[in-house]
């Protein structure tokens, strides 16, 4: 991949677009990415990073983390931080792939216990997980059913045995968010996003079987706060996200957006940018 060439390094794992890298950048850019990474990223986190440090009331930098690549608007990774009398809110800034994140399922195995059966496991994992491109869930699902998974998140799972009720307690605010309010996405949304439950999805996403190894483990106090303290443990890591339902909650708001964009005058690089004081 083409590095910028007026990229800096500013510390071992800190990379600077100065603001004259394109006109019309509030501040700088910067990249967490160590020599290896940074070489190979693609081109759009470079640009999308800048074209988010034009954003007015931006506060510090544009910054993108080491997963970055690109992404709508703004670079997957990437963040930002703005002035609450000057700044804007962007539903990109958000992302497209609403609530995505990552969860890891620590087992009391050892990869001694694992390492014998792993080809049969994995192949398992594969033909009880829907993945990929258009892959559709096992669950027949009204549009009102849907709704209240949107809702109640994790507790719908656990309460229908998809889950055990400790999850919830190792879950970030109970595995939902207070206030949610089905009405305020599309029928086009819930439409998309009907077939989709239990999915891994694409791009990204990934469920992998991993060993944290003793001598590996960075801070072995925090591991062990976490229930990972035998050797060779054996975890389950996935990550995933919300697929076309998600997708689609963008697309209306970035839309909405759009409109309030021209009304208050403010010139974004890209649309999937449009904002609002």
């Amino acid at each position: 991949m083409a590095v910028p060439k007026d990229i800096r390094q500013v510390s071992e794992t800190v990379w600077e677009l100065p603001p004259a890298h394109r006109p019309g950048m509030r501040v700088s850019a910067r990249i967490v990415a160590d020599e290896g990474l940074i070489a190979s990223m693609d081109q759009g986190v470079f640009e999308q990073a800048a074209a988010v440090a034009t954003l007015p009331g931006i506060v510090g930098h544009s910054w993108c983390m080491p997963d970055g690549h690109t992404g709508y608007g703004f670079p997957v990774g990437g963040m930002a931080a703005f002035d609450p009398e000057t700044g804007i809110i962007s539903p990109g800034g958000i992302g497209f792939d609403i609530n995505c994140g990552v969860r890891l399922v620590r087992t009391s195995l050892s990869w001694a216990e694992v390492g014998p059966r792993i080809a049969e496991l994995v192949d398992l994992l594969a033909c009880l997980v829907p993945a990929g491109v258009g892959a559709h869930g096992t669950l027949a699902l009204s549009r009102e059913e849907f709704r209240q998974v949107a809702v109640q998140g994790a507790a719908w799972c656990i309460e229908r045995g998809f889950g055990w009720p400790e999850d919830l307690e190792l879950t970030e605010r109970g595995g939902k968010v207070e206030g949610a309010d089905p009405a305020a996405v599309s029928a086009r949304a819930v439409e998309r996003g009907l077939d989709q439950v239990g999915t891994l999805g694409s791009g990204n996403h990934y469920l992998e079987v991993q060993v944290s190894r003793a001598e590996d483990r960075i801070d072995s106090q925090a591991a062990a706060t976490f229930g990972i303290c035998i050797p060779d443990q054996v975890v389950v890591v996935l990550h995933c996200g919300s697929r076309g339902f998600g997708h689609q909650v963008a697309t209306d708001f970035v839309r909405a957006f759009a409109g309030a964009t021209g009304r208050h005058r403010i010139g974004v690089p890209d649309r999937s940018l449009a904002c609002a004081p």
